[in-house]
């Protein structure tokens, strides 16, 4: 599959929709939530999730010292058509470093070593590269080189070495997005059609969806840090 690199600048308006689009299609996935289609607050989340990284693809290029850079692979018959991209942070105090956002590849071009490809170019572009990833897809990293170091939150913490870079990375506030007024006149649109009782349980379990992901991952990374 064709790639592309855009560091320089951000990628196409028809690019950067297809890209949108799969992170809408793909958004339990990429949620580091995992938040169901059956929860309510999910339709929240269909317009956070893409906003985050809109605001991530608008910043290539635009602002040296919070660098974003993005790869997108293509169709290899219809080149027009975006079929998985990878989202990354460098280290702008560490030139051999990075940080993954998120990564898709369309369910039609899964199984075809696209995932791989993807973060084989990155890697090559810098050694340093951590990334936060759910218990089931350890595996797959661990291919590529990668070793578990931590865990965070819901993931699972892994890096190509054997601990984190100690330079930052300048991260959109996911939480700020949450709390803008577009988002929470989605959650009073929610209120006003499914009523408050109905969004404050989709509220508690998300929670309790989060807290059962967020042990699974304490308790892997532990047993899997003490026998190595």
């Amino acid at each position: 599959m064709p790639t592309a690199l855009f560091h320089e600048s951000p990628p196409p308006q028809e690019v950067a929709r297809q890209v949108l689009q799969m992170v809408d299609t793909y958004l339990s996935d990429l949620s580091m939530l995992a938040v169901p289609p059956s929860n309510p607050l999910y339709q929240v989340y269909r317009w956070t999730l893409p906003c985050e990284v809109d605001l991530y693809m608008r910043r290539i290029g635009q602002m040296p010292k919070d660098p974003v850079e993005l790869i997108v692979a293509y169709d290899e018959i219809n080149l027009g058509e975006v079929v998985g991209f990878l989202l990354y942070l460098p280290v702008s105090t560490h030139p051999d470093a990075c940080g993954i956002t998120y990564m898709a590849v369309k369910q039609s071009h899964r199984r075809r070593g696209l995932g791989t490809t993807m973060m084989r170019e990155v890697i090559a572009r810098y050694p340093h590269v951590e990334l936060t990833c759910p218990v089931k897809k350890v595996p797959f990293y661990e291919q590529l080189g990668f070793q578990v170091i931590d865990s965070e939150n819901t993931q699972v913490v892994m890096n190509t070495r054997s601990e984190s870079a100690q330079g930052l990375m300048s991260t959109v506030s996911a939480e700020a997005i949450f709390q803008s007024p577009q988002a929470q006149q989605i959650i009073a649109k929610l209120v006003g059609r499914l009523g408050t009782k109905v969004i404050t349980n989709a509220e508690k379990q998300l929670l309790r969806h989060a807290n059962q992901l967020a042990h699974q991952a304490t308790s892997y990374v532990r047993e899997r840090l003490t026998t190595q």
